[in-house]
This record gives C-alpha cells, sequence and structure tokens, in this order.
C-alpha cells in the first residue's frame, strides 16, 4: 500500500514538472517538441510517420513547401512552363523538312502584281500540229500506229494500196527510159554527124527528142512529189516490181503523238482523206476570251498564272492577244503559250488563270501559300536553327500568288512556303497537348 502511494506521488509530480515547462517555454521550443517527439516516439516504436500526423488546416505551425514535393501533373511543373514559353515553336531536323516537302523562301520587297482574272481552254499548239492526208485514193493495207501513240519524224503510219499511184509511178518509170533511150540516140548522131557520116539535120531532131523526152521525165517526177512521193522513193522506181508501184506510206512529218486516227484496215480512202493527226504536246496553247473592258490591261509577253483540274498550277505567256472583238461574244481572242514538258496538261482542259497586269510596290510579301491560320491569327513560321516558329503577322494587299505583309516580318527573313500546313497541324498538335498537361 506505501508502495503504491510512493508511485503515485511520483507521477503527479512529473505531470506538475511537465506543466511548469510548457508554461515557461518560448513559442519556438514549443513548435520544435512536437516534431522531436513524434520523432522519438517513431524510433521507439519502429514505425515511420506515413502523414496521418499532417496538421490540419489553420494551424499556426509553419510548413516547409520545398522539402515536400508536389504531386506529378500539378500546374506549377517547370518543364511544362517552358514549353509555353516556345508556344508555336515546330522542331524539325533538316531531313524532316526536306521529308515534309516544306519550301523556305526569304520574304522580299518589290512590286505586287495587279490581276485581271480570265477562264480558258488548254489546245493543241497549232504551229506543232499536222494533218497527215492521202493525197491519192486507195484501200488501206496496214495501219502501223495506233491512237494516243507517240511517234518519230519519219514513221511509217499507215500503208495504202494505190492504183492511181501505181500508174503514175509506171509513168514516171517509162518517161524516164525514153529520155535515157533519146540521150543515147542524141550522142551517136552527134558522133556520126562529128565524123561527116550522118546529116545535121538528124542532130537537131534527135536533140529535140532527147529535150522532149527529158521534159516529160521531169513532170512525171514532179507529179510524183504532188502525191506525197519523197526523193528516195522517186530514186527507187526504177528498180521497184511492179506489183509494188502502188504501195504509198503515209509518214509522220514531225514528232509527237496520235491524237486522230481515222481509218480502219480494208477501207476505200478518197483523195485529199484527214487519216491521221500529230501533235506535238511538249507545248500548249491556252485561249481565253477576253471583253472588251479589259482587252487594254493585256500584252503579249505578260505572264498568266494558270490553274487546272486537280489544282494543278503552271505558268504562261501571252503570245498573241487580238486586235478585234468577238461581234457574238464582245471578247478578244488571246493566246498564251503553256510549257507542257510532263504531259499534264491535255487540250480540251478548262482552266482559270489571271493575268499579270502591272505592280504596285511594296515592302515585304511571301507566298499566299506561306500564310496560314493559327488560334485565330494569321502567322508565317519562320525558319529557326531548330526547325520554325509561328509568328503573327499583319497582312495587306494580295493576289493569287503573293500576299503583302505590313507588320511582323522583315525584308530577307526565311518563311516557309509550300507545305506550310504540315507545320500548322504540328504547332497545333503541340498547343493542344500542353492544354490537356495543365
Amino acid at each position: 500500500m506505501k508502495t503504491q502511494l510512493i508511485g503515485i506521488s511520483v507521477v503527479a509530480l512529473m505531470a506538475a514538472g511537465i506543466g511548469y515547462a510548457a508554461l515557461g517555454d518560448s513559442p519556438s521550443k514549443t513548435a520544435a517538441k512536437p516534431a522531436a517527439a513524434t520523432t522519438a516516439t517513431a524510433a521507439a516504436t519502429g514505425t515511420a510517420d506515413t502523414g496521418d500526423h499532417a496538421h490540419k488546416e489553420g494551424d499556426d505551425h509553419d510548413h516547409d513547401h520545398a522539402a515536400t514535393p508536389e504531386p506529378e501533373g500539378h500546374g506549377h511543373d517547370h518543364e511544362g512552363d517552358e514549353e509555353e514559353g516556345e508556344e508555336g515553336a515546330v522542331h524539325l531536323t533538316e531531313a524532316q523538312i526536306v521529308a515534309a516537302g516544306v519550301k523556305v523562301v526569304a520574304a522580299e520587297g518589290g512590286d505586287l502584281a495587279t490581276e485581271l482574272r480570265v477562264s480558258g481552254t488548254v489546245t493543241a499548239d497549232a504551229d506543232r500540229m499536222v494533218h497527215v492526208a492521202t493525197r491519192v485514193p486507195g484501200v488501206v493495207a496496214e495501219l502501223r500506229k495506233r491512237l494516243g501513240e507517240p511517234v518519230a519524224a519519219g514513221d511509217v503510219l499507215a500503208v495504202l494500196d494505190s492504183t492511181e499511184l501505181a500508174t503514175a509511178k509506171a509513168d514516171f518509170a517509162a518517161a524516164g527510159r525514153r529520155a535515157a533511150l533519146a540521150a543515147a540516140t542524141l550522142k551517136r548522131e552527134e558522133e556520126l554527124w562529128r565524123k561527116r557520116i550522118s546529116a545535121e539535120q538528124e542532130v537537131l531532131a534527135a536533140r529535140a527528142e532527147a529535150e522532149t523526152a527529158r521534159i516529160a521525165q521531169d513532170a512525171a517526177r514532179q507529179r510524183l512529189m504532188a502525191l506525197g512521193q519523197g526523193k528516195a522513193d522517186i530514186d527507187a522506181v526504177a528498180g521497184d516490181d511492179p506489183r509494188g508501184l502502188g504501195r504509198l506510206e503515209l509518214k509522220a512529218p514531225i514528232a509527237g503523238r496520235v491524237t486522230v486516227r481515222d481509218a480502219v484496215r480494208g477501207q476505200l480512202l478518197a483523195a485529199d482523206k484527214e487519216v491521221f493527226t500529230i501533235a506535238d504536246l511538249s507545248e500548249v496553247w491556252v485561249e481565253i476570251p477576253v471583253y472588251g473592258q479589259d482587252i487594254a490591261q493585256v500584252r503579249e509577253g505578260q505572264i498568266v498564272d494558270v490553274t487546272g483540274p486537280g489544282g494543278r498550277k503552271g505558268q504562261a505567256t501571252v503570245i498573241f492577244a487580238g486586235p478585234t472583238l468577238d461581234p457574238q461574244t464582245g471578247a478578244a481572242r488571246v493566246v498564251a503559250r503553256l510549257a507542257n514538258a510532263d504531259g499534264v496538261w491535255r487540250p480540251g482542259d478548262f482552266v482559270t488563270g489571271a493575268v499579270r497586269s502591272g505592280g504596285q510596290p511594296v515592302e515585304v510579301q511571301v507566298p499566299a501559300d506561306a500564310i496560314q491560320t493559327l488560334n485565330g491569327e494569321n502567322v508565317v513560321f519562320v525558319r529557326t536553327g531548330e526547325g520554325f516558329q509561328a509568328r503573327a503577322v499583319e497582312l495587306g494587299r494580295r493576289n493569287s500568288r503573293m500576299v503583302e505583309v505590313v507588320f511582323g516580318l522583315f525584308p530577307g527573313e526565311p518563311v516557309a512556303s509550300g507545305n506550310s500546313f504540315v507545320l500548322k497541324a504540328e504547332a497545333s498538335r503541340g498547343a493542344a497537348e500542353h492544354s490537356h498537361s495543365h
């Protein structure tokens, strides 16, 4: 019993001492003791503080935020802040730029051309097109070239059997033999006259006969030429097999493509029948009707920016601006020549275009396809060391090819042109990912 009383008294004295110490300590010491006590308790019990003793909101205790890690994805992500500072940046290597087909051009000053909007039709160049016709009636024996097939100059297109040609060749061959005989007779008579064996009258008669035969031979040759026979064909007549005299070859006068073939095997063709049309389509024409109020703006040598089916583009040059107007349409005929080495422009294609008819000076202009819209603003993508950076710009006058930049860009700065929409897509995707991270 006495032992129990002694134990109770010791506990009471200890409690009183702790309370006195608590009242006498400064606030800073008081704030430090719970942490020490907690540490000591954890060490004594072998457990770690799992956050169950976290301070409630409103405690007067200071919290060390620098030591407390923030949750992943919190708004204070420093990497996200860095990306935000590069909004509109597109990081691409040189190889990626080439693979994407993005072209880089320099912003430049100069004249911004005014334009006259027109429409027209692609036709074959009349200076590069020929019609191949028969000059004598005949029956089609062979057709060597198909419709649309390329041909070289001198290629045989078709072979005809012609009775009229056979007759003309036979007449030429006979005239040649008569001329040769008359020439031999004249030579003999001249030799006899020199020997005083024959009279001069006989020499004169032989000379007249030889001249007549030569004239007849020349006439027969000219007839064959009129029937389309070349020098090689005429020189070969003397040695021809009589059964082949009627063989008529239709040949291509120029290189090009067969655009018309109007014959079938076994068909009887009349004289002057157009059988083939050959066109060299390496250059074509664009026929453009221009109305009277606008024709004064069009001159030979001007450039026409042409847009055709599928959005393909080209540049034609005006080679003819009609001096008269069609009384039915009120339009003048304008012809522009268009290069077509790859054959993408086909006669019959309907096209639209813009005739560059003058210019106004501007300080900075860029190709129209360099302008993109990003976040509601007109932007260009300026080339940087790491790729491209979107830059907002203010636009002025424009035509179908170029746009004036009145603010936001300096002359000489390199900007993306051609497939710049690829950069817009990348910049938009980067902005969306950054917004989602917040």
